[in-house]
C-alpha cells in the first residue's frame, strides 16, 4: 500500500499522493521512467555506429550489460512485456516509441545502402529485443551461460544468420 511505500522511501504519505493519485499511477510512472532511461541509454550509446552492423553489435553489448547491472528495471520491463493490463502495454509502447522509431529509421538507411535486406522493421524490433530479454533472463534469473556468450551468439544470429554463406540461397 501507499504507506509502506511512503516508509521504504522516506517520505510521509501526503508527499507520494501530492505526485500519484494511487499506486496503480505510481507503478506506471515507475514503468515509464525505467523503460525511458534503459531504452535512452541504449540508444544514446549506439547513436554514434556508422553502419547498422556496428548500431546492432553495440546495442546488443550495451543492453545485456546495462540490464545484468540493473536488475530491477530488468524485472520491470520483462513484466511489462508480459502483461495482458492495457494500461502498462500503453506505457511501455508510448516509453519506447522514440527508439524504435530510430530503429526503423536506422534500418531503413540500412536497406536504402544495400547493407541489409529488406525487412519489417518493427518485427525485427520486437524480435531483437525478445532476444536480449531472453539472453538476460537466462543470466540473471536461470544463471545460465555468459554474457560474453550470448552477446557473441546473438550477434552472430541477428547479423549472419544460422546458415553458413555456402548453404544461403
Amino acid at each position: 500500500d501507499m504507506e509502506t511505500i511512503a516508509k521504504e522511501a522516506g517520505v510521509g504519505k501526503g508527499t507520494l499522493y501530492r505526485y500519484f493519485k494511487n499506486k496503480e499511477d505510481l507503478y506506471l510512472s515507475t514503468i515509464q521512467y525505467l523503460s525511458v532511461q534503459a531504452f535512452e541509454y541504449l540508444h544514446q550509446q549506439a547513436s554514434a555506429a556508422k553502419t547498422f552492423k556496428n548500431y546492432v553489435e553495440i546495442i546488443i553489448d550495451t543492453a545485456i550489460d546495462y540490464f545484468t547491472a540493473h536488475p530491477e528495471t530488468f524485472s520491470m520491463v520483462l513484466m511489462s512485456s508480459l502483461t495482458r493490463i492495457q494500461s502498462i502495454i500503453d506505457i511501455m509502447e508510448d516509453s519506447t516509441l522514440p527508439y524504435l522509431q530510430n530503429f526503423r529509421k536506422r534500418m531503413e538507411q540500412a536497406i536504402a545502402s544495400g547493407e541489409i535486406r529488406p525487412l519489417n522493421a518493427d518485427i525485427v524490433y520486437k524480435a531483437f529485443f525478445s532476444m536480449i530479454i531472453d539472453a538476460v533472463h537466462s543470466l540473471l534469473i536461470q544463471q545460465k551461460g555468459s554474457a560474453a556468450e550470448f552477446k557473441q551468439t546473438l550477434k552472430a544470429l541477428i547479423l549472419n544468420g544460422l546458415l553458413k554463406d555456402q548453404d544461403k540461397h
